[in-house]
């Protein structure tokens, strides 16, 4: 995940540094609903952690079910970010000089696949850790 968010913010420099010829509205958009995505997908998944440190056996129900409902945000997120990435590419697909947006829309989603797996793991971790099953 640090990887792929380090990537889209070395691209985000590129950008910044003004080699943004042929945007239009249509393609920051596309890649501002990305970013938000991955920027929300990305505070589930530290919320997620957040419960899991204080997850046991014995635990409250209200508290196993945050804990589930912020990994299922993260889910979503990813399942939508891959929706955002083809869409993006719809919007940049007639103008290669807009590389750069695919290679960011590209990386953006990749973080999320990677929040996805890193949420897999931590729900694996944590009902290891508190005998739970789903």
């Amino acid at each position: 995940v640090a990887d792929a968010l380090e990537e889209a913010a070395f691209l985000m420099s590129l950008i910044a540094d003004h080699h943004q010829k042929g945007w239009n509205g249509d393609v920051r958009q596309a890649l501002s609903r990305l970013a938000q995505t991955v920027l929300q997908s990305t505070q589930d998944h530290v919320k997620a952690l957040a419960i899991a440190r204080t997850l046991e056996a014995g635990s409250d129900a209200a508290d196993n079910d945050a804990f589930l409902d912020a990994l299922w945000a993260v889910l979503h997120a990813e399942r939508q970010c891959d929706e955002f990435l083809r869409h993006t590419r719809r919007t940049i697909l007639d103008a290669p000089s807009l590389m750069l947006a695919n290679d960011l829309a590209q990386t953006l989603e990749l973080a999320s696949d990677r929040l996805l797996v890193a949420g897999y793991r931590l729900r694996e971790l944590v009902f290891s850790k508190t005998g739970s099953t789903a």
